[in-house]
């Protein structure tokens, strides 16, 4: 059998030429495989550090120190430490944006009213639902808690483009539900929503909701906390608004 025409044997004219090409092509697909390594290790490594120091106290050092790599790697890949920050709160919020926007998509295509119950349950089972987040909610509500608790205006920005795309579709539908709450009363008891679910995921567990319950509520039973949030958000959310504040009247401390 004749031999293929695509083979090249040594002493064959353009061996040595196709044989250097070859070598550069295997080097740089190793040098892509590592850098795409090294990435995702420093993506993980300050998602660590950010959850247990909050935004400000990590240094790139600390990063790359966590990761075995060199501190200069942060810059060519991120750029500094506010980009690994966006990155590690974007790849933190991903899936549950990516959840509850296709949800919410499908609910509207249906073409009946979603109604408040709805839209809640949308927004929240993607946190609620341990089993398929279990990979990376405990750093998902250490990471968000730490960011509540620091009050970085940096941070702060950062996790609001994350965030706000998904945030403003659910406050505009609940607006649209809820016609008779302006439309700040609504953003101020979606936040209250946002502040009772992070406190609920808080790990090994809320202060003293075990003790003082004598062990009967457990908040990593997902399915639990939904089941006692959803009455108490339905009440908050159709609540009258709050009386206009009279003039002169000054702000509690």
């Amino acid at each position: 059998m004749a031999a293929s025409r695509d083979v090249l044997h040594p002493g064959a004219p353009g061996y040595a030429r196709a044989h250097q090409d070859r070598r550069h092509i295997d080097g740089m697909a190793r040098t892509n495989s590592n850098s795409a390594a090294t990435r995702q290790s420093l993506i993980e490594a300050a998602a660590d550090k950010f959850a247990e120091k909050g935004f400000r106290a990590v240094s790139i050092r600390d990063i790359a120190g966590a990761a075995e790599v060199n501190p200069a790697l942060i810059a060519y890949h991120f750029g500094g430490k506010e980009g690994i920050f966006e990155e590690v709160i974007r790849a933190s919020a991903a899936d549950h944006v990516a959840q509850r926007m296709h949800d919410l998509t499908r609910a509207r295509a249906k073409g009946a009213e979603i109604g408040l119950e709805g839209l809640l349950r949308i927004y929240l089972e993607p946190l609620l639902n341990k089993k398929k987040w279990s990979s990376n909610r405990a750093n998902f509500a250490r990471l968000h808690a730490s960011l509540i608790n620091e009050r970085s205006e940096v941070a702060e920005e950062i996790a609001a483009r994350a965030f706000n795309t998904v945030n403003l579709a659910f406050i505009d539908e609940i607006c649209a539900v809820l016609p008779h709450l302006p439309r700040e009363v609504v953003i101020w008891r979606f936040y209250a929503m946002i502040g009772s679910l992070l406190f609920f995921d808080t790990r090994p567990t809320p202060p003293g909701l075990l003790v003082v319950s004598g062990g009967k509520c457990d908040s990593s039973d997902g399915g639990e906390v939904y089941r006692q949030m959803i009455p108490v958000l339905i009440a908050a959310f159709s609540a009258p608004a709050p009386e206009a504040k009279a003039a002169g009247q000054e702000q509690t401390a």
